[in-house]
């Protein structure tokens, strides 16, 4: 084994592991696992501590430890195990070539890797904020999420107790916030070149004081950064195979580096050890791996993205911004927020109501109730519920469509073309096809009912790269013609923004100099709303979505003869839809309606299992990421949709 740092050099504080990587150590190393557990601390609550409130949520199960007492372990249980350890040495790229297996476990930055990318399939991208990696001493009990307020934006600290008065932290923020705040500038390392940046620790450290109690941050070469994607087509070359970092990374929010790499390590030695053929090891072991971390990878995505713009929804209330960050990935169905903080999701489902207009009633037992059936206000208009159906410009008895709508529930009818009707019992607005640009003809607009909604084709891309840029800019053109609300419907052309792999970038991010916020800066561009017809989108055909912790769920099937969406699976699709309506909500002001399938049954939240269509729905709307539904009439088992009128 070659390491280029010293044995008791270790770069960072604490390491997080889930009980399930505990598990696979044991099974493997039970040695091993048991002096891990030994030193390491327990975790089980999550405390939120909004500018406005602090909210616990247990039911987690991790532990972590001091990143130099693992690495003890690990070598000490190295050597014991015969392998010959050499510190301080670098092995420079093809030193090693004459080896029957080479293993590389460089890190991110695998100097290894890169000196032959091109035989590995390597790409490698940034994100867009910057982070930096600090510990204290402050007493902390529980995984602890922390955001403060500035006069240049917001600041979040993640921090976790790995020792005895020990903590791990790490403070992000946006880049718009990081340039405001001074904190972008180089520093001076000239004097103390492996040095940290004491500037921005104390800063930091005076941000951040309400949450240390008095102690400081403190830094082990700490500097700011941007997270680096790393993804490899192959894991393996002739005699060399990648590990950990080196083979992939996934953002530390969703969980750690190390982790990764110790099962990496334990699938890897298992498959060396069934096959003496190196190559074929190698294959078996990225079948294993590959889909695993793809997965983790998939989770990783979303819950960068939120980080990157956290700041944008601390306006929330807390309880609903609480179950905003605990649904930023699809790896906690509804039924496991309830099991573990019952309670929490009442909070926000009752924050909900209550924002619609419809508190519980004192001394009312909670639970859940579907998020269709809150009211919305919507300009002068009253909503009686979340329903949206629209009529067609073809339709030959708009009076009879809106009357029919009405009886089966909707809260709003849309009419397409310029139409009014006499004295309608239900709301009824009006839903255009913007010009290119994001403008509407005048004559149009005039004729049109209140409340107007704009239809805009929604591309299957990023929300946070070019094409979300433009969706953004379109819509908020609209807005300021006059548009109230605006209908997202998935765009039947197969994109061709390269997001999310269109930040890849051939500077280091923050470290480099200063970087702008995708989305937010002078680059935002007014694009093209695409003409679509109203359709669900989302194809609803028979899958099996496990989640965490919950049974699989069998989705039903579309009805025939519906178009949907040229690719990828529904509950993919549907994020993607969410992540474009979120923004688009939050940074226009436009009410956003998006359509759902064709069928789904309106049953209470988690009553069919699993990550079913109505429980989905019903978490759009509770935390903010959508305010209407577009459907067909759908099956309403229980609750009933409030009646309009």
């Amino acid at each position: 084994m070659y390491e280029r740092n010293a044995p008791h050099e270790a770069n960072g504080f604490g390491v997080v592991f889930s009980a399930r990587t505990m598990s696979r150590l044991r099974r493997s190393d039970p040695e091993t696992h048991a002096r891990i557990v030994r030193a390491s601390v327990t975790v089980s609550d999550m405390e939120l501590r909004h500018p406005r409130a602090t909210l616990r949520y247990g039911g987690f199960d991790f532990s972590s430890i001091s990143r130099q007492t693992l690495l003890t372990i690990l070598q000490e249980q190295a050597a014991s195990a015969g392998a010959v350890l050499h510190f301080g040495h670098h092995a420079a790229p093809g030193s090693l070539d004459d080896a029957d297996v080479v293993v590389y476990a460089d890190g991110a930055n695998s100097a290894q890797r890169d000196a032959r990318p091109e035989r590995f399939g390597t790409t490698v991208r940034y994100g867009a904020s910057p982070y930096m990696w600090l510990g204290t001493e402050a007493p902390f009990d529980a995984a602890t999420f922390a955001f403060v307020a500035t006069g240049h934006g917001h600041f979040a600290a993640h921090a976790y107790p790995y020792a005895e008065g020990l903590t791990t932290v790490v403070v992000e923020t946006d880049p718009a916030t990081w340039q405001a705040s001074g904190m972008d500038r180089p520093a001076d390392h000239a004097r103390n070149p492996g040095g940290s940046d004491e500037a921005s620790l104390e800063r930091l450290s005076e941000l951040f004081a309400d949450h240390l109690g008095g102690h400081k941050l403190l830094g082990n070469r700490s500097r700011w950064a941007t997270f680096r994607i790393v993804r490899n087509a192959r894991w393996s070359d002739g005699n060399a195979v990648l590990l950990g970092d080196a083979a992939h990374t996934a953002h530390f929010t969703v969980g750690s580096g190390t982790k990764l790499a110790m099962e990496d390590a334990i699938a890897l030695a298992a498959a060396l050890d069934r096959d003496a053929d190196p190559r074929a090891a190698f294959a078996a072991y990225e079948r294993e791996r590959r889909a695993l971390v793809t997965r983790t990878q998939e989770w990783a995505e979303p819950s960068m993205r939120w980080w990157e713009t956290f700041g944008r929804r601390l306006h929330m209330a807390p309880a609903q911004f609480g179950l905003h960050f605990m649904t930023r990935t699809s790896a906690l169905t509804y039924e496991g927020l309830r099991r573990r903080f019952a309670d929490r999701v009442d909070e926000a489902e009752e924050a909900y109501r209550t924002a619609g207009g419809t508190a519980a009633r004192p001394g009312a037992a909670p639970g859940p109730a579907h998020g269709v059936a809150a009211p919305l206000l919507l300009g002068s208009v009253r909503l009686p519920n979340r329903l949206v159906e629209v009529v067609p410009e073809e339709c030959d008895d708009p009076a009879a469509a809106v009357r029919a709508a009405g009886a089966r529930g909707a809260g709003l009818v849309l009419l397409r073309g310029a139409r009014t009707l006499p004295r309608p019992d239900v709301a009824v607005g009006s839903v255009l096809r913007p010009e290119r640009g994001g403008g509407a003809a005048a004559r149009e607009t005039a004729a049109r009912t209140a409340p107007l909604f704009a239809e805009v084709a929604c591309p299957a891309a990023d929300a946070w790269g070019p094409a979300g840029d433009e969706l953004t800019a379109t819509i908020r053109a609209l807005v300021a013609r006059g548009c109230e609300g605006v209908l997202l419907t998935p765009d039947a052309t197969p994109s061709t923004d390269r997001s999310p792999d269109s930040r890849t970038d051939s500077a280091p991010g923050p470290a480099a100099g200063a970087r702008t916020d995708p989305g937010t800066g002078p680059g935002s561009r007014t694009g093209t709303a695409a003409e679509t017809r109203i359709d669900p989108g989302i194809a609803a055909e028979t899958r099996t979505d496990p989640g965490i912790g919950s049974p699989a769920d069998p989705v039903p099937v579309r009805a025939a003869g519906t178009p949907t969406c040229p690719v990828g699976d529904p509950a993919a699709r549907w994020h993607a839809l969410l992540g474009h309506a979120e923004r688009v909500r939050t940074e226009t002001g436009a009410v956003v309606a998006v359509p759902v399938p064709d069928g789904w049954a309106l049953d209470l939240p988690g009553s069919t299992g699993g990550d079913a269509w109505p429980t989905r729905i019903h978490l759009a709307l509770v935390t903010g990421r959508i305010d209407l539904v577009v459907s067909a009439a759908p099956t309403v088992t229980r609750p009933a949709v409030p009646a309009a009128g």
